[in-house]
């Protein structure tokens, strides 16, 4: 089978490079277009899956930036799939693979796991043939008469986390001359996704509070997704290359992220989160509600100082933590690999 992949952020490499390696080891052949970004690059030519570099993200937000970036997404997509004839396109939420499956009348397998992407939805939903969610998806995806949605029993981020696909490998500890549980991760997003565009962040004064406080008590290592010009931060960024972010997360105290992907991977190794972020999402939303102690969401200024507080007291056991989930969900990269190799479209 030919299978064409479109790659738009950085996690969507994690999601895709452990079942593009099982399925390359059964025959199966891959075409993998991306996003242009620099830590996707980076990310691919690490893993050493061969890819292809589209356009970058647009620099200005708003609707008719996002459409037309989307088109050339689709121009993409439709002159590869002219070279590599593919069976199948998948992608995370790409509406760019679901278009241009239509036109060359081929199957498309989606994923997603972002309620609030709205717009996204209403573009592939007519043309993708399934869309897999995680069972904490609190979205109801259904178009016309035939469900496209089917949901499967584990966390996104278990793809590439999972203990039979991740390995927790200390030694870019020793790089950093950090130790286990004494530092404390925290990550401030760009907000240049479409569905950033009216959210609300914390004041920049407030996360500097959040970075002295914390710094107390604990190294603090700050991974910040769009440079800024600012001395305050040279004492905390961290530089590392991306695919060991990992390792960092599975070792630390805890996490405070604006990135929902980062607040989940943390979840999944057992590791406390704070999210702050005030946009609603199935998997923070169930993680907080399920498991209280170790897993928080607010903007609320004074909220997140009194949940650092008691974040930097917490003994939280991670790997008892991490076994518990692992108890009650499923392998999704398993998962997929079959899923993929027995579909069959519903006509």
């Amino acid at each position: 089978m030919k299978i064409l992949i479109d790659i738009n952020h950085p996690a969507h490499v994690h999601y895709f490079r452990n079942f593009i390696k099982l399925m390359e080891a059964k025959g199966h052949q891959f075409c993998i277009i991306n996003r242009d970004s620099q830590m996707i690059n980076q990310l691919l030519d690490n893993y050493g899956i061969t890819h292809i570099i589209r356009n970058k993200r647009p620099e200005k937000k708003g609707t008719i930036a996002s459409l037309t970036n989307l088109l050339r997404m689709i121009v993409w997509c439709f002159r590869k799939s002219l070279k590599f004839h593919p069976d199948l396109y998948m992608g995370f939420a790409s509406s760019a693979c679901a278009v241009t499956s239509r036109l060359f009348n081929k199957p498309c397998i989606l994923m997603d796991d972002t309620e609030h992407n709205v717009m996204n939805h209403k573009i592939y939903m007519p043309f993708c043939s399934a869309v897999l969610t995680p069972f904490y998806f609190s979205k109801n995806l259904q178009l016309g008469e035939h469900s496209k949605q089917i949901r499967f029993n584990a966390y996104v981020e278990q793809l590439y986390l999972h203990s039979l696909q991740y390995k927790n490998n200390k030694s870019v500890l020793n790089e950093l001359g950090v130790k286990p549980k004494e530092y404390v991760l925290i990550r401030y997003i760009a907000y240049d996704a479409h569905h950033d565009m009216a959210v609300q962040a914390l004041s920049d004064d407030t996360k500097k509070k959040i970075v002295v406080e914390i710094a107390k008590h604990y190294q603090v290592l700050v991974s910040l997704e769009k440079g800024v010009n600012d001395t305050f931060y040279d004492d905390y960024l961290l530089k590392i290359s991306p695919e060991k972010m990992h390792d960092l997360e599975a070792n630390a105290k805890f996490m405070v992220t604006e990135g929902a992907t980062m607040a989940s991977e943390s979840f999944v190794h057992g590791v406390p989160f704070l999210y702050i972020n005030p946009l609603k999402c199935g998997n923070i939303d169930y993680e907080c509600t399920k498991y209280p102690a170790r897993c928080f969401q607010t903007t609320d200024e004074i909220k997140v100082f009194d949940i650092i507080n008691q974040l930097v007291k917490s003994d939280i056991d991670t790997d008892a933590a991490k076994h518990e989930v692992e108890e009650l969900t499923i392998n999704p990269t398993l998962y997929l690999v079959n899923f993929v190799e027995h579909f069959q479209v519903k006509r």
